[in-house]
């Protein structure tokens, strides 16, 4: 059975030269970042394959050129390949992408969570490898849901008409979150190789960041549209309802409600993975 690939994902730069380092070292590391001895000693085997690099899900985080220069020759000198991560754009995003997009090599990834991100990379910049994102590729997979609802919702790519415009478009891969309560039947039907990300799961996002409205009052608090402070890059906040049992714990990062994978998702995953099902490991290289 083929091994899957590893990518490490960062919203601004790591070190990385854990990454080469042997698996005891390289353990050592995803304990650290994660806190987690079982996924740790699972992953340890793997050495990266790929840097995944920019922000999906927040157009502030989207890379300055001399950010994203100095990533891909970090992801060059430490053998490995590079994709930029593309949040939902709004015409600001597009602008800027007009100039980050030829700074990348032919065959470099796109990953991207907006369709207009996805006709911009495929019409004005064909050599790149288009990936869609896990915002596009949507998965009920909210935390809060009773199981016997949740574990009937399926991906629904499988679709004629998604798979006619991803191949209109010429996406070559998936981006993908655990299913909360997986079933056997998880990732089936998938018309292209899939990256599954972990140990976290996007929940749901918007505009809006919590911990940059925290030191505002008055009526723009808690609106869009203030200056950012990229204080997402520094503060979390658990998320939690009194009284209640969710499935597993969440986490308000900026403006995105992520959660952790429970041990039934990791082990579901590594089952889905050692059957040959998972084509990359995107992995968190951060701590949330």
């Amino acid at each position: 059975m083929d091994t899957p690939e590893l990518a490490v994902a960062a919203t601004r730069p790591i070190a990385l030269d854990w990454a080469a380092a042997a698996p005891v070292v390289r353990e050592r590391h995803w304990q650290r970042v994660h806190g987690d001895a079982s996924l740790a000693a699972w992953l340890a085997p793997l050495a990266p394959t790929h840097l995944h690099f920019g922000s999906e899900f927040c157009e502030h985080l989207l890379p300055s050129p001399r950010a994203l220069r100095e990533a891909v020759r970090q992801a060059g000198a430490h053998g490995l390949r590079f994709a930029l991560l593309t949040p939902v754009a709004s015409p600001g995003v597009i602008e800027r992408l007009d100039a980050l997009l030829p700074m990348l090599a032919d065959g470099m990834e796109v990953v991207a969570n907006d369709w207009g991100v996805a006709h911009l990379v495929a019409t004005r910049f064909p050599s790149l490898g288009l990936v869609a994102g896990r915002v596009l590729c949507r998965m009920t997979k909210d935390p809060r849901l009773d199981a016997g609802w949740a574990g009937r919702c399926g991906h629904a790519l499988a679709a004629p008409t998604m798979r006619a415009l991803f191949e209109r478009l010429g996406i070559r891969r998936l981006e993908l979150d655990m299913p909360v309560f997986p079933a056997e039947e998880a990732f089936d039907g998938l018309p292209l190789p899939a990256g599954v990300h972990l140990p976290f799961v996007y929940v749901a996002k918007g505009r809006m960041c919590r911990a940059g409205s925290l030191s505002m009052t008055g009526p723009e608090r808690f609106a869009v549209g203030r200056r950012c402070q990229k204080e997402c890059l520094r503060l979390s906040a658990a998320a939690s309802r009194p009284g209640r049992e969710d499935a597993c714990s969440a986490v308000q990062l900026g403006n995105t409600l992520f959660s952790r994978h429970s041990s039934e998702m990791a082990d579901a995953l590594r089952r889905e993975a050692g059957m040959g099902r998972v084509a990359r490991l995107v992995v968190a290289g951060e701590s949330l």
